[in-house]
């Protein structure tokens, strides 16, 4: 595998979870949120999270992130007028990076921060998911979470950064995770499926010997066969008692 420097930039679609929140223009919403980074697999690197505001009325004032659990944060450099927590996970979950804004730094509508994080050494894998929740000052989250499962997107999906697209993802998850229970080369096999009663019945049949309409053909050719041999027989005999 080359370990080249890859630079990988993923953009996700922002949409508002609360009723009644109103997006901005196309123009402006084209700038999604997308995650930035020159990784090699084993080295460490610096990420960036470039968040835009997109709601028209309300401004971003929080931002979570939920790291993979086998990737280490080694530092978080601070960003001016946002305070930042560096929170260990639970439940199984990796660590979470919060930047909260302080009074008068929220991400305006229109506009666009990047929040930076120092991790390492990057896993050699395809890719690394990063659930990532923006909250707005009109309390909407938005949480970016789904994984794709297929050819469409889904209506929040993950932050994803690809970490060696040479692997390629196995089938079934965001990360292409195989789902539980199946097997990569051969699908799963169909409860409704049952072998046909009728067909193994002939099958049997086939194989037990000659059917009934061909004995039958047997039978009438021999009897043919034999009255044939008694005619003859008796015409033979006549001659024989016309020389005596």
């Amino acid at each position: 595998m080359s370990r080249r420097t890859r630079r990988h930039i993923t953009p996700l679609i922002t949409v508002a979870g609360a009723a009644g929140a109103v997006l901005l223009s196309a123009g402006a919403a084209t700038a999604h949120v997308r995650v930035i980074g020159d990784v090699i697999p084993g080295k460490p690197a610096t990420l960036q999270f470039r968040v835009p505001s997109e709601l028209a009325e309300a401004t971003t004032v929080r931002i979570t992130v939920e790291v993979p659990k086998d990737l280490m944060i080694t530092s978080v450099p601070k960003l001016d007028g946002w305070n930042q927590e560096t929170l260990p996970g639970t439940g199984g979950k990796g660590t979470h990076l919060v930047w909260t804004a302080e009074q008068g730094h929220e991400i305006q509508p229109a506009q666009s921060e990047t929040f930076q994080a120092n991790v390492g050494p990057i896993p050699d894998r395809y890719s690394l998911t990063f659930n990532t929740e923006q909250t707005y000052s009109n309390g909407t989250a938005v949480a970016w979470n789904q994984p794709k499962t297929g050819a469409e997107e889904p209506e929040f999906p993950a932050p994803v950064l690809v970490v060696d697209p040479e692997a390629g993802p196995p089938p079934g998850s965001a990360d292409g995770a195989q789902p539980p229970g199946t097997s990569a080369s051969a699908p799963a096999p169909s409860v409704d499926a049952a072998p046909p009663a009728p067909a193994a019945a002939e099958d049997s049949d086939a194989d037990d010997g000659p059917s009934l309409p061909l004995i039958a053909l047997i039978g009438a050719g021999v009897a043919v066969a034999a009255a044939l041999t008694a005619a003859v027989l008796r015409r033979r005999g006549a001659r024989d008692g016309s020389h005596v």
